[in-house]
């Protein structure tokens, strides 16, 4: 029988105990399937990373509930669909989807973006409950003394 190292069975354990949580607690925000919260995540993430890119830049506009447009980022569908492995049919009708529930946006170029949203009570709730999961994942990291 081969040896693995003694913190892999906790930390993998672990690991999926956390994306389960994160999981569930963005479906529960989104209120989507599957496919479609990986491909909100996607842009929402394509759309935050040049404002969160400039840490500085971030600083000063961190009070502030949305972002200059110019400065925000947006992603093509087809983008996405080769970033997730996914159908281009899907990612497309999953974008409809998300824009007819508000999620998503197309803009004037015909890029995806998130909608601004920051000023929704459940935004900062579903961050807060990803805090909880992430500090939880921690704590059962540590009772098998694995550092986290």
């Amino acid at each position: 029988m081969s040896k693995i190292p003694e913190d892999l069975r906790p930390r993998v354990y672990a690991s999926l105990e956390l994306t389960l949580d994160i999981l569930h607690v963005a479906r529960a925000f989104a209120n989507v399937d599957l496919e479609s919260l990986t491909i909100y995540l996607c842009v929402a993430e394509a759309t935050m990373r040049p404002v969160m890119a400039d840490p500085e830049f971030a600083r000063r506009i961190a009070t502030e509930d949305v972002a200059p447009e110019d400065v925000r980022g947006s992603i093509t569908m087809l983008l996405v669909a080769d970033r997730l492995d996914m159908p281009r049919e899907t990612v497309r009708r999953k974008v409809k989807k998300l824009i007819e529930l508000g999620l998503l946006y197309e803009d004037t170029k015909g890029r995806i973006r998130s909608t601004p949203n920051f000023t929704d009570p459940r935004v900062g709730e579903t961050v807060h409950a990803i805090q909880n999961a992430v500090d939880r994942y921690r704590d059962r990291l540590s009772r098998h003394g694995v550092q986290g």
